[in-house]
């Protein structure tokens, strides 16, 4: 079908891009939106000079001015994966925990315990990089985008990340997006385990 068609169809090919970008999340129309993500800065952090620590997985938000990194840590045991995660806000504040990824609950972790433990996925070999840490970074901004509209957003907050890769799986079947229905429902497999 071409724009003619949709047209005739009752649907006026003109105006459509107009309607299309005064859609919002937040109330603000989406030029408005790419604007301000356009001219925010953020740093992605990663070595941890002098400390000894291996940086195995760093993500930075553009959108909030965040990043958060995962180590290996100098005494890591893979036996008992615990892993060392730096969280800098927008100023340059960090926050540091450690994560014991066997005690990880995907139904009920934050950002930090859930990157955490899909680096874990991906260095043991469970996993390749899109199969895990990929998937999480998605599912963050999944996430983000939702908190965002609610007028709130935080690392730090516990989230069931198993309910937003249903979703995901969801919106992927209902498209008619099959492969990528797979590749979450094989992610979905990793959190379920």
């Amino acid at each position: 079908m071409n724009v003619n068609g949709i047209g005739a169809a009752g649907y006026p090919a003109s105006g459509y891009e107009t309607r299309r970008t005064e859609r919002n999340v937040a109330g603000r129309n989406f030029a408005d939106q790419a604007a301000e993500a356009a001219q925010a800065t953020a740093t992605l952090h990663g070595a941890d000079e002098g400390s000894g620590d291996i940086a195995i997985s760093s993500w930075v938000d553009v959108v909030s001015g965040s990043s958060i990194s995962v180590y290996k840590t100098q005494d890591f045991d893979a036996s008992n994966p615990m892993y060392k995660v730096r969280t800098w806000d927008q100023s340059g504040n960090v926050t540091e925990q450690m994560v014991d990824v066997s005690k990880v609950d995907p139904k009920n972790c934050d950002t930090a315990e859930m990157y955490a433990y899909t680096a874990n996925l991906k260095e043991s070999g469970k996993g390749s990089f899109e199969d895990t840490v990929l998937k999480a970074a998605v599912a963050k901004a999944v996430k983000n985008a939702e908190q965002r509209s609610a007028g709130s957003w935080s690392f730090s907050e516990k989230t069931d990340w198993v309910k937003i890769v249903n979703d995901i799986m969801q919106s992927e079947y209902q498209y008619g997006d099959l492969k990528g229905y797979m590749e979450w429902k094989k992610f979905l497999g990793f959190l379920d385990e």
